[in-house]
């Protein structure tokens, strides 16, 4: 839905779902029902009352996939019949948060129960009590079960270290479509970052893709599990025909996509299949099991020996993709960017890193050669802009204010760009919360 758009067509917003049963991820705390001492009366599932740390029960969430209200309505009939209780200061052990992620394909539930202990064998027998029981209720709901010990030492209770992290039962991984085509999937472990409506973030996708002019060279930082490059990638691979017939000069879908983040190296953590691209979709493997599929974490471990990856996908005639774990600083430097005709970033709220930011203020240098690798570069370190060859900033946000302030300076300093378009999303409906998607062109 467009609900708002100037004459001109420069700024529209959007609310790309529904306004109810959007959220496919939710993060709910778990208090006792008693709200005092310890009690063998199971659990409540909530959020914190503004201000307070009382739990505010919302078994029936109206904005909550429906599989996330059947599970939660589990959890407190499981946790009721098994005697669990819930942390508290008053005492050690105990469930402290559960987080509930929908695969969509099959509407199960990967279940991911926090429990205030340092080690897993200090949660039993309480832990396998509860599952189980979860599996009487609930026997056909369940994707997979984790476990994440967390005793309160960190200050982040879902902390990315693997080592606190748990599988009791079921896959490793949540199975998303890239949202573009059927021909590759997103893996989701709990322990990465997913959106909390991921059908709105699905259109987002779709919309960088279509700002990716065809047969360009792309660099995605801040790429996550590497969803906006790799939709954009697949979007131009199933549309190459079209393209082909109507773009002038056009001679293949996208040369190269690199992708990068901060993302911990330990392949649990993340990833994503990019499967390998035929020439044409008919001489692709009919039956699921006949397909091949290829990581970005297999990527990453050949870009960082520094090859090109062996596999099958060495055969393919379409794109490149490559992955770095690096911060979005660091893949620049290490010439990520480097020959790239598209830019995209999709930050974390506090915007842009200020390094990149100063590279892409940096005024274009005609005198800088357009080289894909660092090793071809003749212009010293101290004097090479490593976005120099960009010539479109494809911005997602998450943090207005962060945005307004990285705009500000771009759009004021040397680096030449225009502000061609911008739109927001209300991924949230309910909140006041709006993702935007800017497109930078220089002048």
């Amino acid at each position: 839905w467009v609900v708002e758009a100037e004459e001109d067509g420069f700024y529209e917003v959007v609310v790309p779902t529904e306004t109810s049963e959007w959220r496919t991820q939710a993060k709910l705390v778990a208090a006792s029902k008693s709200g005092g001492q310890w009690t063998k009366e199971g659990c409540i599932f909530g959020l914190y009352q503004r201000g307070t740390h009382n739990v505010i029960s919302i078994p029936n969430c109206k904005v909550h996939h429906p599989s996330i209200n059947r599970a939660i309505l589990a959890l407190e009939k499981a946790t009721a019949k098994t005697g669990t209780h819930a942390y508290s200061d008053e005492w050690t052990g105990g469930l402290r948060y559960v987080q509930l992620q929908v695969e969509r394909t099959t509407g199960k539930i990967c279940l991911t129960v926090v429990w205030n202990e340092s080690e897993l064998k200090e949660t039993h027998p309480y832990l396998s009590r509860l599952t189980k029981e979860l599996s009487k209720i609930e026997p056909d709901l369940w994707h997979s079960m984790w476990c994440h010990c967390n005793d309160g030492t960190g200050n982040n209770i879902f902390t990315r270290s693997p080592r606190n992290w748990h599988r009791l039962s079921g896959p490793e991984f949540v199975r998303e479509p890239i949202p573009v085509g059927d021909l590759g999937w997103l893996y989701f472990s709990p322990l990465a970052f997913r959106q909390g409506n991921i059908d709105g973030f699905d259109i987002i996708a779709n919309d960088v893709a279509r700002a990716v002019a065809p047969g360009s060279k792309v660099c995605e930082l801040y790429a996550g599990v590497g969803m906006l490059g790799l939709s954009a990638l697949i979007f131009h691979h199933n549309n190459h025909e079209y393209y082909r017939d109507r773009v002038e000069g056009y001679s293949e879908p996208l040369t190269w996509i690199r992708c990068s983040d901060e993302n911990p190296a330990n392949p649990r953590c993340f990833s994503a299949s990019l499967r390998s691209l035929p020439q044409k979709i008919t001489e692709y493997p009919r039956k699921e099991e006949e397909q091949k599929t290829v990581t970005l974490g297999d990527l990453m471990k050949t870009m960082e020996a520094g090859g090109d990856y062996e596999g099958e996908a060495a055969d393919r005639t379409g794109p490149k993709a490559s992955y770095m774990v690096a911060s979005a600083a660091e893949a620049l430097k290490a010439g990520q960017a480097l020959g790239a005709d598209i830019l995209i970033v999709d930050p974390p709220r506090k915007g842009l890193e200020d390094y990149v930011l100063d590279e892409l203020c940096k005024p274009f240098n005609p005198k800088q050669p357009c080289v894909e690798s660092s090793d071809m570069l003749t212009v010293p370190d101290h004097l090479v802009n490593w976005v120099n060859d960009v010539q479109t900033l494809i911005y997602v946000s998450c943090g207005f204010d962060a945005l307004a302030r990285d705009c500000e300076k771009l759009l004021s300093s040397g680096g030449g760009w225009k502000l061609e378009s911008a739109t927001g999303y209300i991924l949230f409906p309910g909140s006041n919360h709006v993702e935007t998607l800017c497109i930078f062109r220089r002048r």
